[in-house]
């Protein structure tokens, strides 16, 4: 931020700075630190990497096949209409709001994608309305548990947590999603009932 926009210096500090090359960093003195701290040799270290490879690289591919997934909701319209639809139905507009982001992070995975989506995609209805400050700052945050429910395989955070808690899918399923979802419909529903008391105040 200190430097000149644009100049040489600032875009390489920003290439450092970029998140691919940070983890890299993070990953090459992990390998030398431990390494040597374990005193391991070049084949033990290689090993160990090369053992992480499989459960890393699915959840790298899930979570880029759910980024490509939502710009594809967006770039067609889907979420659009999803939302125009709703809104249209005369039905609440913190209803609406949190159902468009559970939809979509069912969909594509992302709980930051499905977020920043459904904030874009409801920002018009919120203004229309005229909420208060409050109102506005309790839809925001039921959009945020609706954030929160229904991950399933296609979610990254799934694979997290099955993989290194060696849970099957089955296993995830039952507890990782089904606890995420009713954390999700219970803050929202405290949301909702926080956002009907201060429009009546």
């Amino acid at each position: 931020m200190l430097l000149e926009e644009g100049s040489p210096a600032q875009n390489w500090v920003g290439m450092i700075g970029t998140s691919a090359v940070a983890l890299m960093v993070g990953v090459v003195v992990a390998y030398l630190v431990i390494g040597h701290k374990m005193g391991w040799l070049l084949e033990k270290r290689g090993a160990v990497l090369d053992s992480a490879l499989p459960d890393v690289a699915v959840i790298v591919f899930v979570t880029g096949a759910g980024g490509v997934f939502a710009n594809v909701l967006v770039a067609s319209g889907i979420g659009k209409a999803l939302s125009d639809t709703l809104v249209s139905l005369n039905m609440p507009i913190i209803l609406a709001a949190f159902l468009i982001c559970l939809a979509l992070r069912a969909s594509q995975g992302s709980a930051t994608v499905a977020i920043l989506t459904s904030v874009g995609l409801m920002a018009e209805p919120i203004a229309a309305a005229g909420y208060s400050q409050i109102q506005t700052v309790l839809v925001t945050l039921a959009i945020g548990f609706g954030g929160l429910g229904l991950s399933h395989i296609n979610d990254s955070g799934f694979w997290i947590v099955t993989k290194y808690m060696g849970l099957t899918v089955k296993d995830g399923l039952k507890t990782w999603t089904l606890l995420s979802t009713v954390f999700s419909v219970v803050g929202f529903a405290l949301t909702w009932v926080a956002f009907a008391l201060v429009s009546i105040a």
